[in-house]
């Protein structure tokens, strides 16, 4: 071949390579019909050169092996000669293959997105919690505004509280009358905020808050807070042992030994609270049954033997308390209106609870949500059990005859009744607080009720004037009667003694007492004079002092001193 036909192929002026093959001719100008064109190319009289292969070869070693034609694809040849094939297996056929490149790594976000629960007051995460806290933070702060509205001079009761001598009473004491009801009204919040835990470990936490709302503004829970009295730290205790009750549900039964202690001084602090103690031990069973079994009900009984022991030391160290079994003539229909009127409405919401609550076990807000619920029958128990817990007081007590305290006691069966109702105002409302309206209505409604019940009922006497004028005539001498003889011990005790009162009876008693003329002063709460002291000859009436309240239903004091 001459060195023009090598020109296509290499530079001019160029070397060529030393492994340089024979190329082919060039194409002709007109090239041949398809039929005439070769096939196949058949190299001919090749003879490679005895030379060191290359590791790498190019492109171009195919096309020399294997040259085409036009720029086309590479024909391979269909008849092979055997000093071809030699040819072929000594040459380095490399392989090759497509390496995809490496990605280059994803920049660091600047801010990543929580993740986002599905229902944010169906899953307890940390946000609900610290809205709760929040929300339970004003609801207490309600509660309390609620109980210094009640303000005032003592109670005859709270006088006698704190004059009593007591170990708790007389502790309590040092503070005075404003210490003891501060201490009363941080154990009714913290009775409040331990419902409110139970609530919301039994249920969920809008439960718990709505439980929370209509207790707070109770007129026994006002009351209780403000009234200087064990009653606040009885229920303080039950709420104690009914919380644990709900903590412990999951733990060993042993756990529920924790919630013994306080269920056992609850009675021992007031008596009321022994009517709750079968309560707490059919919850006992029926929180812990949806994950213990039949090994619920060995809880239920460890709970039980064990506060009837504690109680049973309580009563050979400081003896049975008083009160829970008196007789009177009070009308029982009387005592069951005035506890529909303080407890009606979270009762009638409680119900409605319960009805929901036995029916259904979730409201349905995730309805994609997986995992097994309370059955019907246990769901049933619980609404039966915590809302019949508010009838016990006024039934024992309508039994007995005797409304003492009654509308202290109708709170105690209240607080268990509660958690149910709060679970009622849950379901009214709807998923997703769908019906928010009913919530506020059902609130708003028991704040009313509450606001005045705490306004009207159960306000104390006025006794400030009465005391300022009594100063002037008693000395640590004299006997003296009273319809309030423990008030009047109460804030003359620097001057008096608590032996030197007397309490004043109506009728023939009054009148025996005056005809005896031992008395130095008498002191009665009166709409007008009595009969054993008209016309009289040994007591001159001293004053009359009205209630400085134009609004107030008191009847005035009278004081009549000895001549």
């Amino acid at each position: 071949m001459s060195s023009g036909q090598d020109s296509g192929w290499f530079e001019q002026g160029q070397p060529q390579s030393p492994y340089a093959e024979p190329q082919p001719e060039a194409y002709p100008e007109q090239p041949a019909p398809y039929s005439q064109q070769p096939t196949s190319y058949q190299p001919q009289d090749y003879t490679y050169p005895q030379t060191t292969i290359p590791q790498q070869p190019g492109p171009q070693d195919w096309q020399q092996q294997y040259p085409s034609y036009g720029g086309g694809a590479v024909a391979e040849p269909q008849d092979r000669q055997p000093h071809d094939q030699d040819a072929e297996s000594d040459y380095y056929r490399p392989e090759y293959s497509v390496l995809e490149p490496e990605p280059e790594p994803e920049p660091e976000p600047g801010y990543v997105l929580p993740a986002v629960p599905v229902s944010a007051w169906s899953m307890d995460n940390s946000r609900s919690a610290w809205i709760s806290r929040g929300v339970l933070l004003l609801i207490l702060m309600v509660q309390a505004g609620l109980s210094f509205r009640l303000g005032g001079s003592a109670f005859p009761s709270e006088a006698e509280y704190l004059m009593s001598g007591g170990r708790i009473s007389g502790l309590v004491a040092d503070g005075g009358l404003t210490g003891a009801r501060l201490l009363s009204l941080a154990w009714a919040l913290a009775a409040t905020a331990l419902m409110y835990g139970a609530t919301r470990l039994l249920f969920n936490p809008r439960a718990a808050l709505a439980a929370a709302a209509m207790y707070s503004v109770l007129e026994s829970t006002a009351f209780t807070g403000r009234y200087a009295s064990m009653h606040s730290l009885s229920l303080f205790l039950l709420a104690a042992a009914l919380w644990l009750l709900a903590k412990t549900r999951q733990a060993h039964p042993t756990a529920v030994l924790l919630a013994t202690p306080f269920a056992a001084l609850a009675p021992f602090a007031a008596y009321s609270a022994a009517l709750y103690l079968p309560t707490l031990t059919v919850l006992a069973v029926l929180t812990a049954y949806r994950f213990r079994g039949v090994g619920a009900f060995a809880r239920g009984a460890l709970f039980a033997v064990a506060t009837g022991a504690l109680c049973v030391v309580g009563v050979l160290l400081n003896g049975t308390p008083t009160g829970w079994n008196a007789h009177s003539g009070d009308s029982a229909l009387t005592m069951l209106k005035e506890s529909g009127q303080w407890g009606g409405i979270v009762l009638l919401v409680a119900v409605i609870g319960a009805v929901g609550y036995a029916k259904r076990a979730r409201m349905g807000e995730m309805p994609w949500a997986e995992g097994d619920a309370p059955g019907a029958v246990r769901r049933a128990a619980l609404g039966l059990t915590l809302c019949s817990t508010a009838l016990l007081a006024p039934l024992y007590q309508a039994y007995l005859g005797n409304g003492s305290s009654l509308h202290i006691h109708v709170g105690f069966g209240l607080l268990f009744a509660v958690p149910m109702a709060g679970l009622g105002v849950s379901r009214l409302m709807g998923a997703h607080l769908r019906y928010p309206q009913i919530g506020i209505m059902i609130y708003v409604a028991a704040l009313v009720v509450g606001m005045a019940q705490t306004q009207s009922l159960y306000r104390p006497p006025d006794s400030a004037r009465m005391i300022g004028v009594m100063r002037q005539v008693v000395d640590g001498k004299g006997v003296y009667l009273s319809d309030d003889p423990e008030i009047s011990a109460y804030y003359l005790r620097s001057a008096t003694k608590a032996g030197q009162w007397k309490q004043a009876g109506r009728g023939d008693a009054l009148a025996s007492d005056v005809k005896k003329g031992t008395y130095d002063v008498i002191v009665l709460r009166t709409a007008s004079t009595p009969d054993a002291l008209r016309g009289v000859k040994q007591y001159r009436l001293l004053t009359v002092l009205p209630s400085p309240d134009k609004d107030s239903e008191q009847a005035p004091y009278r004081i009549w001193v000895r001549k």
